[in-house]
């Protein structure tokens, strides 16, 4: 297991090296290179000094300053001083350039896999563990890692140094010195290990915590959590998980602090005995006392620096077993480039080319962790330019089955065909895509880019975009916004402006329209619109969406009437198929769903 945890560090060591050369090498070679000057100054000091305290211990104290030694010595000692002063800083500014850098590059990383990872993986509470480790190590912490690295660098470098200095003065004590690090340094490898297993164990909590802190801070969540006083309650249950963790926490911190004060105390009693070791040798005249002098000087700069080592080892192992969390989120994706470039465009279809006939052979398809399928074994064929519907009860699988034939997921059996060729690529499948979500997402950005995102990979046309909120029957509205297009949709932000739920429903099929795509998929596109005005829609959808395909999802039976093809769901199957009058006389499932919801308007039980 140590072992293991050792190869752990060295990889994670190197990728947090490489991550600092792919941000700014030539910062990290300044950094480097300033570290190696400082530590080979701190050497030659120590032998300057050796020197100067045997010439004044030889001639005397007033005598010294006739020495040919002393006064040169002197001023090379004065000089490298001021030069390694001016080293630190532009060390220092170099460094946090740097950090700041790898940072935006950890950062970028970390949001490019969130985004190139296939729905699917969001079912998985291993993935959100994973995402909340990666998040969390994403912030400073890689920076942090090499800010430390360079800082153990130097100290090591300290080491080898002094450590060969001391060999020419004292060789002999130099392992009793190394050995009075080994304590210090065993209790924080097991301080590391109990540090980055207590983060891991806390993962899921964390995630709660966070939840529960956007439950009592966002605004849409606000006017609820106020109407059924939620709020002493979920801050009660955010102090609870909160409160495991400062007890976790303080139970580790305790139970080391007395590991780490033990192995202090024996390194400093070695580095006592070291000392001791140098005052009998130079009072028995084994050494000269200029070289037991710097010697003593020597053993205490190389023990303050060990510890300080031995210290950072902690800090510097927790923030590298953290990195392994990051490098193992991003190493499916492609690592991000240390400057901004242009994102990779998908070019959509031109909307001339129609989708060719489209069809679903035996999919099968179970969310991870459910224990039975959601849609089982369904087919289905929708031609071009055809209006297909999807209905059945709440649970019955018709939003799934509109994300399997939208490509969002693969699906566990079966196969979707277009143009009787198997897809594959459900990436390109989904460019040829258009989806309007029952839940689709509201997006706090200026009017234009909320319709401009249905084509994201290049600037949003104006003209466009007006032409596609025309047809959604969202002109109107968002020409009295404060700024037009312009306005931010959120009164969070300046200028904002509030919409109705209507009215986002709108936005979201001009998204659609914008998109132009020859597949469009619309699951319950008007649950936010009143009756009117979903009756409009449906009675202009083939205009509408002409020489388009459309799959059309709705509760709302009334709604696809004039489908071309009605395709029931019952359980995740498909129980029956034709047109809704074809349906009807069938006198089935679909029928009497029929007259269950036209009961609600007229006073009869027939439609």
């Amino acid at each position: 297991m140590a072992d293991r945890r050792v190869g752990v560090l060295w990889s994670s060591a190197a990728f947090a090296v490489r991550l600092a050369w792919r941000a700014d090498r030539r910062a990290l070679v300044h950094v480097v290179l300033v570290q190696v000057l400082l530590a080979g100054a701190m050497a030659g000091g120590l032998v300057v000094v050796q020197t100067v305290f045997g010439s004044v211990l030889a001639h005397g104290p007033a005598a010294a300053g006739r020495s040919p030694v002393v006064v040169p010595a002197v001023v090379v000692l004065l000089v490298a001083g001021a030069a390694a002063g001016a080293l630190r800083l532009s060390g220092a500014a170099r460094m946090a350039v740097l950090t700041v850098k790898v940072d935006r590059l950890v950062a970028g990383m970390v949001l490019q896999a969130a985004a190139a990872a296939e729905l699917p993986r969001f079912e998985e509470p291993d993935f959100h563990d994973g995402l909340q480790r990666a998040v969390f190590a994403s912030r400073r912490q890689p920076a942090m890692a090499v800010v430390l690295l360079v800082t153990a660098f130097q100290a090591a470098l300290t080491v080898l140094a002094v450590g060969g200095a001391f060999v020419l003065m004292a060789w002999w004590l130099l392992p009793l010195v190394l050995l009075g690090a080994v304590p210090g340094i065993r209790a924080a490898g097991k301080e590391r290990d109990a540090h980055h297993d207590l983060h891991h164990g806390l993962s899921e909590g964390r995630r709660l915590r966070e939840y529960l802190e956007q439950l009592l801070t966002g605004r849409q969540e606000a006017k609820e959590i106020r109407a059924l006083d939620l709020g002493a309650v979920l801050t009660g249950r955010w102090q609870d998980q909160y409160a495991r963790e400062v007890r976790d926490t303080e139970a580790l911190l305790k139970a080391h602090a007395r590991r780490r004060m033990a192995a202090q105390a024996t390194g400093g009693a070695l580095t006592c005995l070291a000392v001791g070791a140098l005052w009998w040798a130079a009072a028995r005249h084994l050494l000269p006392l200029s070289v037991a002098g710097t010697a003593v000087a020597g053993v205490w700069l190389l023990s303050v620096r060990l510890n300080a080592f031995a210290g950072m080892l902690t800090g510097i192992g927790e923030n590298l077993l953290r990195l392994t969390d990051l490098w193992s989120f991003t190493a499916a994706g492609p690592v991000a480039p240390a400057a901004a470039t242009a994102p990779v465009r998908q070019q959509l279809p031109s909307p001339r080319n129609e989708l060719g006939p489209l069809r679903a052979e035996r999919l099968s398809f179970t969310y991870p962790g459910a224990d039975s399928p959601a849609v089982r074994e369904v087919s289905l064929a929708v031609e071009p330019g055809q209006v297909v519907a999807l209905v059945g009860v709440n649970g019955s699988g018709k939003t799934t089955l509109a994300h399997l034939l939208a490509g969002l997921y693969p699906p566990d059996s079966g196969r979707l065909l277009h143009d009787g060729t198997p897809i594959t690529d459900l990436r390109a499948h989904r460019a040829r895509t258009a989806v309007v979500f029952q839940d689709f997402t509201r997006y706090k950005f200026p009017a234009l880019d909320n319709v401009g995102f249905g084509r994201p990979h290049g600037t949003a046309d104006p003209l466009r975009v007006l032409d596609a909120a025309r047809r959604a029957g969202a002109l109107d509205f968002l020409q009295r916004l404060p700024a037009g297009l312009d306005t931010p949709l959120g009164k969070e932000f300046t200028g904002g402006a509030d919409l109705s739920g209507g009215q986002w429903q709108r936005l979201a099929l001009a998204r659609a329209f914008y998109r132009d795509a020859p597949l469009v998929i619309l699951d319950e596109p008007t649950a936010a619109l009143d009756a009117h005005a979903e009756d409009q829609l449906f009675t202009s959808l083939r205009g509408l969406f002409a020489g388009r395909t459309v799959v059309l999802i709705s509760h709302r039976l009334r709604s696809v009437r004039h489908a071309d093809r009605i395709y029931v769901l019952r359980a995740g199957r498909v129980v029956e198929e034709g047109s809704h009058k074809a349906l009807l006389r069938a006198d089935a499932h679909y029928a009497s769903l029929f007259r269950t919801q036209a009961s609600a308007y007229h006073d009869t039980n027939t439609p």
